[in-house]
């Protein structure tokens, strides 16, 4: 009677959950309708201000009603669901530049990306002759089976890596504790997409990006292998299905991008060693753990035979090796490349603390978390058997115990790459750690959670939670996409802009220079120049670009011995206008081209404009002849 009685008196609260449910499910549907019949027409400097308000309103809406229904129950289906609905809303955002049919999104790298895939994909490039040649593989896949062109291929791959990204983070911390309330809190800790920092990364098709996306899923497998019960029925029970899967996993991230891979196996190394040193203590709980010999030996090899292929791999550790080295003596300044963007960003009016709040506030909340976890977790595990309590518990708590041991080796590693020149390689690696620490934070949270509960402040607890979780999620959500928030613009391609290029490249003369708003072409040759190939592009495509107001002056006034072409798009006016707050082209400069006496406006499609600059006399004005 008790149990039937219980019943009837949750029912209402059941019910309003599922009415909160449904409302943000529809909420999410209707912004995602919205969205996807506003196609982008033209640039777009923030895709955040170019995607209708309706579709913002339905993800918050989904989002809200995710949180309050978990935060109301976290133990029976409808949190299920709740998380479901709060993960589906997250890849929906990450996935505009599909939902509105971009016809690209990705600058500099991704344009070069682009051209590689479309030689794998005409077969004009092998699979072995890039170093990371995975993520332009499954892309000409895709787009050969899907039947779409080659661009939306590579952010369909993107949206698909981010998607993975999203699931697997809450997979992998309910592998740790088999918790339902930690499965919960890390599926809302993955929203926040930590990794993603729009310094060396971002959700276009870059490779670190990808191979950084798909990581998750890696660390999953890793976990899973690691907490799993060996038999001795085969020997296939024996090596363990898990491991298969983490050598499958692990050699496709070798081929994603070998950087990343490299992260991996210094991983895995770590854990050898620490396996190795405590394998015959019986009473260290970390002892219960399965090695990781086999797929460590396998994936160092593997990177060894494939890195050592190319010249890039020396280059770049000789950079590395150098950068530290002087940085160590004192004759070069650690984080050079950081220290220039936040040079630029003074420039604009842009505060340091401004910056880190909107960049890096999250993340560094969650670092402080997952250190701590880390640290609450190493006072358990090394002890005697006395502390043990539920198997997963206790394994749960040995690989953070892992974790932390990976985290003093990986560390030294990762800030090796914030000397010198090469200071925008750590954030790469910096966007890895972070995907440990999304898990760790969640961990101690739950455990912050779990003293809250039995705790006085009890029923202040759900209504702060709810606002730091808004306030997180809007500061993390609202930067994952550059746009002139934080004083960068949208890596958003147009058609005008592919297609201005694509005439304009084929109607050219061969003999040309090509100059270019802070930067020459050489990207969209590497994109749209059929049979290229790779580090080939033309060499009138770059080294003449002008750097601000007093260079396109000066090419403008035709101070110059050649004829040049001058590219000018939508998205260099509102870049630099827009996001860049004129930093070194006014809106004036602009204005200014096509009114100059010899230069030639010879093509416009509306958002894209090409100009043919002829050399002219200083001292008359008029155009030298014979150009």
């Amino acid at each position: 009677m008790r149990d039937r009685l219980g019943s009837v008196r949750d029912r209402p609260t059941g019910d309003w959950r599922k009415l909160v449910l449904t409302a943000g499910f529809l909420a999410v549907a209707i912004g995602t309708i919205s969205a996807w019949q506003t196609p982008a027409t033209g640039y777009e400097v923030s895709v955040y201000a170019g995607t209708p308000r309706v579709f913002w309103v339905g993800a918050a809406v989904g989002l809200l009603s995710a949180a309050l229904v978990t935060l109301a129950s976290c133990r029976d289906r409808n949190a299920g669901v709740a998380v479901g609905l709060g993960l589906l809303t997250t890849i929906t955002i990450g996935a505009l530049p599909v939902i509105r049919s971009f016809r690209f999104y990705g600058r500099s790298d991704s344009l070069t990306h682009l051209g590689w895939a479309t030689e794998i994909m005409t077969g004009r490039m092998r699979f072995g002759d890039l170093f990371y040649p995975a993520g332009h593989s499954i892309t000409a896949l895709l787009t050969d089976s899907m039947g779409v062109p080659i661009e939306r291929g590579m952010i369909l791959f993107a949206a698909l890596c981010f998607a993975l990204y999203t699931i697997f983070i809450p997979l992998t911390a309910k592998a740790l504790f088999e918790d339902r309330r930690l499965t919960v809190i890390a599926a809302f800790s993955g929203t926040m997409v930590l990794p993603i920092n729009q310094i060396s990364n971002g959700l276009y098709f870059h490779t670190y990006s990808m191979a950084m996306l798909l990581f998750p899923v890696f660390l999953y497998a890793l976990v899973k292998h690691l907490t799993s019960a060996p038999t001795a029925r085969s020997a296939f029970d024996r090596i363990g299905s898990w491991n298969l899967v983490l050598a499958i996993l692990g050699i496709t991230l070798v081929v994603t991008h070998p950087q990343l891979a490299l992260n991996i196996v210094i991983l895995l190394g770590t854990l050898v060693v620490l396996h190795v040193a405590f394998r015959n203590r019986e009473k260290l709980v970390v002892s219960d753990l399965r090695p990781v010999y086999g797929v460590f030996v396998l994936l160092l090899l593997v990177w060894l035979v494939w890195v050592l292929q190319f010249d890039k791999v020396f280059n770049v550790g000789e950079r590395v090796l150098v950068s530290t080295y002087e940085a160590i003596i004192g004759t070069t300044d650690p984080g050079e490349s950081v220290e220039t963007q936040v040079q630029s960003a003074r420039a604009v009016e842009a505060t340091l603390l401004e910056l880190f709040v909107k960049l890096f506030l999250v993340p560094a909340t969650y670092s402080v978390l997952a250190l701590l976890a880390v640290l609450l977790q190493l006072r358990i595990p090394f002890t005697d058997g006395t502390h043990r309590d539920a198997k997963a518990a206790h394994n749960g708590r040995s690989v953070i115990t892992y974790f932390g041991y990976a985290g003093l080796v990986l560390g030294p590693f990762f800030l090796a790459h914030f000397m010198g020149p090469v200071s925008h390689l750590f954030f790469r690696h910096y966007g890895f750690a972070m995907v440990f620490v999304t898990i760790l934070g969640a961990v101690m949270i739950h455990h912050l959670a779990s003293w809250l509960s039995t705790s006085g402040w009890r029923t202040m607890a759900k209504p702060v939670a709810i606002g730091i979780l808004v306030v997180a999620l809007a500061l993390s959500l609202s930067t994952i996409f550059a746009s002139p928030f934080i004083y960068n613009a949208s890596h958003h391609v147009t058609d005008q802009h592919f297609n201005g290029f694509e005439t304009a490249i084929e109607h050219s003369s061969d003999d040309i220079q090509w100059s270019g708003i802070r930067r020459g072409p050489g990207r969209e040759f590497d994109a749209l120049a059929p049979g290229v190939g790779m580090y080939t592009r033309p060499a009138v495509s770059t080294g003449a670009s002008t750097y601000g107001d007093q260079d396109l002056d000066q090419l403008l006034s035709g101070e110059f011995e050649e004829v040049r072409y001058l590219p000018v798009s939508e998205i260099d006016r509102d870049r630099e206008v827009i996001a860049y707050r004129e930093l070194r082209y006014s809106t004036e400069s602009f204005e200014s081209i096509g009114t100059r006496s010899g230069v030639h406006h010879i093509q416009d499609n509306g958002g894209f404009d090409l100009y043919y600059v002829t050399p002219r006399n200083p001292e008359t004005g008029q155009e030298i002849s014979g150009t």
